[in-house]
């Protein structure tokens, strides 16, 4: 598995897109039917809690919106002060599971706002941060573009015989089938641990770790 840069390589988007997935399964399911990374449906359901007058609700919606945009101003700080790619991505990857941490122990005695709002901070650091698989642009978080690649790569793939399409086609149902596993495994976990199964989103992001450590040695 050695690789230049470990954070392109297949296994890395996979857990990548399983966290993304777990985490908007987890919000969704346990803390009001908010997202924490998906801000287009944020978007549609602030409008309509908003046309039934359900402004508590709205309220939810909206907070998730102002923390996703919070985090990736957060994420754009760390790009610009630290200089080490791989050094900026592995410390990134200690501030989600800190982050997830601190979810875990308030999560029973605090507002669903702020559990999804510093949820949201985890999922806007994996769209700003993880933008690569095998250098070629990567999104583990918004399956609309994807589902539209594949489309568009399937057709060069079939139609001019495209090599290239061909791997892109691949890559981007690995990310999608990854990204629905994740939603899949939280809403399994969610049966037995409830709020604290958010504390399982930890496992994917240390696997992370431990590939890169690995990798550099």
């Amino acid at each position: 598995m050695k690789n230049k840069d470990i954070f392109t390589h297949p296994l890395i988007a996979i857990l990548l897109a399983i966290t993304s997935g777990g985490i908007d399964a987890y919000t969704f399911i346990e803390q009001g039917g908010v997202f924490a990374g998906l801000q287009t449906g944020n978007s549609i359901l602030f409008g309509i809690s908003l046309a039934n007058h359900d402004f508590a609700q709205s309220l939810k919606y909206i907070f998730s919106i102002i923390f996703f945009a919070l985090g990736i101003v957060i994420i754009k700080v760390m790009q610009r002060k630290l200089d080490s790619i791989n050094t900026r991505k592995v410390i990134i990857m200690f501030y989600e599971i800190v982050v997830i941490m601190i979810v875990g122990l308030l999560v029973k005695d605090t507002s669903s706002v702020l559990i999804v709002g510093l949820l949201s901070l985890v999922s806007a650091a994996q769209l700003q941060e993880f933008k690569l698989l095998k250098g070629n642009p990567f999104n583990p978080l918004m399956m609309t573009g994807n589902i539209s690649k594949i489309a568009n790569n399937a057709y060069l793939a079939l139609a001019d015989h495209d090599k290239k399409a061909k791997s892109l086609l691949i890559d981007t149902i690995m990310v999608i089938t990854s990204f629905i596993l994740g939603t899949f495994i939280m809403g399994i976990v969610d049966h037995y641990l409830n709020a604290y199964s958010v504390l399982v989103l930890i496992i994917p992001l240390s696997l992370v770790i431990i590939f890169n450590f690995i990798n550099r040695k």
